[in-house]
């Protein structure tokens, strides 16, 4: 028995027609035997009838004294807590974990590491937005507390940060066990984030990412597999250099993780000598990229034509030079990219030429500019904002003519254009793996792009910042909660890609956070819970994730 609503059309306008309703088989067919007409109905009320006749009353209710206290989204937050059981993930963190602090017990800093995670997923905000919103969100029924302490949310914090290490083997461990990831190649890059206060003690001015340079920062290094799973997060102070980070980074992976041999997978700022010897005295492998400045020393005698390349791909094209005490040196060209550098290069010079051209014609008419040393002052700045300035001879030449009784001279340096043009799109991998073709090795390098776009998660998706704690262990809690989420974002991702969904872990997610939980007062003051209806859509992405049926959890 249950409530059949039909919708139907007149002109612009839907009206629902509802009734009570009776399944019964006839003749193998299934059919419906009307026992009550509601007749015409507006669509709330119409869903209102459909849960007050539902299975999950014992018995008819006046609707009229049925009240709906809250609804809210709900679907999402079944998916992620489907992750993490599937991982065990904060099963493992609650029996491995340690508190330091007599204020706040393991399992109850697990409680708050979970919600701040699952709203660091969903909804990015603070902990006080996470403590004041809490009661109103679906987050209870996934957690054994009712409600949130701001001073136990920061001190859950640092029982993180205090043992993120076990937090991080874990990580690992999930990847390869569960999303079947290769436990060889992993990749390795470090990127910045700002503060906008001066308290927090790791915080430095650096080398910005975020071309903030006028904040300080501190410095992240990651380490994930070829999709993107991060197993290993360093925080470091905000004046660290790339380079400086590797041997650290390398040691611990090849001391803490049960991997004969690495294949360390790094960006051009890390390859120095410091480091590749270092790889090799741990007799570890590494694929990096050289840096720009040095491609001119290693292709000066090299004829870069496509011709006489091997074809790897579509515009993509290879060639191994020749090696040098065991270390191999792969040139790529990538074709379209060549014709791209070239175009925006000449686009830099006509931009640099125009604006000296017009700076040219203001002299004597712009009254900010009276010397030569101002004339040459304005044009510097042309050529510092253009990547292109580095071209230019600049110069100011008599002129008798001019009002001012100089001119600016320009000319370009066709040498250093025609030096750096002979390198358009291209880059050159150096590395110690012996056993991997041109192929192979241009896709493990390109996979560094996974750390960049875990790191591009992080700041854009999951919001790292504004971080709203100045105290070191919060701020690599903060920055630790960030990293626990991402695992859970790239396994949604990984197993929507192996399903075929097409469809990234944010659109998932948002998908899925329409269903909703409704909370039903009846008239005997007992609380019931229903679920809104599940569209085929979200059916298909519940079933991807081997969720058969969304259940009510328990209530604390």
């Amino acid at each position: 028995m249950f409530v059949k609503i039909t919708p139907r059309k007149k002109g612009d306008k839907t009206y629902y027609y509802a009734e009570l309703v009776e399944s019964y088989r006839e003749n193998g067919k299934t059919k419906h035997k009307r026992l009550l007409y509601f007749g015409s109905v507006d669509k709330q009320t119409a869903e209102r009838l459909k849960i007050a006749f539902s299975k999950d009353f014992d018995s008819f209710t006046n609707i009229d004294k049925v009240d709906f206290n809250q609804s809210v989204p709900y679907g999402h937050f079944y998916l992620l807590e489907a992750i993490n059981k599937q991982i065990k993930l904060f099963d493992s963190l609650e029996a491995s974990f340690e508190s330091s602090d007599p204020h706040i017990t393991v399992s109850t800093a697990i409680e708050y590491i979970k919600a701040l995670v699952f709203q660091r997923v969903w909804q990015p905000n603070s902990k006080l937005a996470l403590k004041e919103e809490y009661p109103y969100t679906a987050l209870p029924h996934f957690l054994k507390i009712k409600s949130l302490d701001l001073q136990t949310l920061y001190r859950s914090l640092e029982v993180l940060e205090e043992n993120f290490s076990k937090a991080e083997e874990h990580l690992y461990h999930s990847a390869v066990k569960h999303y079947q990831q290769n436990n060889k190649e992993l990749f390795y890059d470090i990127t910045s984030s700002y503060f906008e206060g001066h308290k927090c003690i790791i915080a430095k001015y650096g080398y910005s990412r975020d071309h903030r340079k006028d904040r300080e920062q501190i410095v992240i290094g990651l380490v994930t597999t070829a999709d993107g799973f991060p197993i290993k997060c360093n925080i470091y102070s905000g004046n660290t250099a790339d380079k400086s980070t590797v041997t650290e980074v390398i040691s611990d992976l090849k001391q803490r993780y049960p991997i004969e041999e690495i294949v360390f997978v790094g960006d051009r700022g890390m390859l120095t000598e410091n480091n590749i010897e270092t790889i090799k005295e741990l007799n570890q492998k590494y694929v990096m990229a050289i840096p720009r400045a040095w491609t001119k020393k290693y292709l000066k005698d090299e004829s870069i034509d496509e011709n006489k390349m091997r074809k790897v791909k579509e515009n993509l094209y290879a060639k191994f030079l020749s090696e040098e005490d065991g270390q191999r040196f792969l040139l790529c060209l990538n074709t379209q990219k060549r014709e791209d550098d070239r175009n925006y290069r000449l686009q830099c010079i006509k931009s640099i030429e125009k604006e000296l051209d017009q700076l040219n014609g203001s002299l004597g008419k712009n009254k900010h500019i009276k010397t030569r040393d101002e004339a040459m002052k304005r044009a510097g700045a042309i050529s510092k904002r253009n990547p292109a300035g580095k071209y230019f001879i600049i110069e100011t030449v008599d002129n008798r003519k001019a009002p001012l009784g100089f001119s600016l001279k320009y000319s370009l340096k066709t040498e250093k254009v025609a030096s750096d043009e002979k390198l358009d799109g291209t880059f050159v991998i150096q590395t110690n793996e012996d056993q991997y073709n041109d192929e192979k090795l241009i896709r493990v390098y390109k996979n560094l792009n996974k750390v960049e776009t875990a790191f591009r998660v992080i700041k854009q998706d999951l919001d790292i910042r504004p971080m709203f704690h100045w105290k070191e262990e919060r701020v690599k809690g903060h920055v630790y909660v960030c990293v626990l989420a991402l695992f859970i974002l790239q396994a949604i991702d990984y197993i929507a890609s192996q399903s075929s969904l097409n469809q990234s872990a944010r659109t998932i997610i948002q998908k899925l956070a329409r269903i909703h939980l409704l909370e039903i007062k009846l008239p005997n003051g007992k609380i019931k819970y229903s679920i809104t209806s599940i569209d085929n859509e979200q059916k298909e992405i519940l079933k991807a994730y081997k969720i058969n049926k969304l259940e009510i959890p328990d209530v604390v």
